[in-house]
């Protein structure tokens, strides 16, 4: 597919030193990784990659937003992407994934496809929820109406101030 092509880069021509490459993000991508948890976005990547004899860094450089749902409401939400990230290639016998960010890779390999590593970059800079911000008022951006519903059914079981029988049974033990 040609569109993988686009996140390949040979380095075996490219002279030892800094070599700078710029990447767009978006649906096109997000198509190209198997299983992806996201499908749209638009984040803007900067990749710096500094080749010597027997090292790649990778110094990546992330900003833009993916497309996901919130947390809360189900509503669609465009979650912020921001983060910088550096990756570190060595040259050895076989393929080998040493830590979450470096790798070992053979010798007699002349590229590197970037779109794995890119894509483990934008999943794990991502907030663990992904929730409508508050606006100006104070109110979350939440479709009003899921959170009515979510508090009629979450108050039932907060509200009862009973105490549950079992533990006054134990309390009693504790007292002996």
């Amino acid at each position: 597919m040609k569109a993988e092509r686009l996140y390949i880069i040979q380095f075996k021509g490219l002279k030892d030193g800094v070599h700078s490459f710029i990447y767009s993000v978006d649906s096109n991508f997000f198509s190209l990784i198997e299983d992806s948890m996201y499908k749209e976005g638009n984040i803007s990547v900067e990749l710096t990659l500094t080749k010597s004899v027997n090292m790649l860094i990778l110094d990546f450089c992330l900003n833009g937003t993916i497309s996901s749902v919130c947390d809360n409401c189900l509503e669609p939400i465009e979650v912020p992407v921001s983060n910088s990230e550096k990756f570190y290639i060595r040259f050895g016998d076989q393929f080998e994934e040493l830590t979450e960010n470096s790798l070992i890779i053979p010798q007699s390999e002349n590229e590197i496809d970037i779109s794995k590593i890119l894509y483990d970059i934008i999943v794990t800079s991502l907030p663990m929820r992904h929730l409508h911000d508050y606006d100006e008022n104070g109110l979350m951006g939440c479709n009003p109406e899921m959170i009515e519903k979510l508090r009629e059914y979450s108050s039932e079981k907060i509200s009862t101030n009973e105490t549950d029988p079992r533990w006054e049974g134990l309390k009693k033990l504790i007292d002996k």
